[in-house]
């Protein structure tokens, strides 16, 4: 049996994983200007999208703590 949709829909497919996290740990930040975005790798999140298209452009010259209040920001750490 098919259930046909005619206007495609987005439907989550992975169930959410939880972890408990006391840390978050960066292990490198990446810059792309010809992109307009700024991407972080972390150890507990994985890939972290911190600004792009005009946010990139509102941040200008970013400085570490940026990069934290963004995360922090991003996931709701008060």
């Amino acid at each position: 049996m098919e259930i046909i949709i005619t206007n495609p829909i987005e439907l989550v497919v992975v169930k959410e994983v939880k972890q408990s996290v006391n840390k978050i740990t960066i292990i490198s930040i990446v810059d792309i200007p010809s992109m307009k975005s700024v991407k972080a790798t972390t150890l507990e999140l994985g890939a972290i999208d911190l600004w792009d298209k005009d946010e990139y452009d509102n941040i200008g010259q970013w400085t570490d703590q940026d990069v934290i209040t963004r995360i922090k920001s991003l996931y709701n750490i008060v």
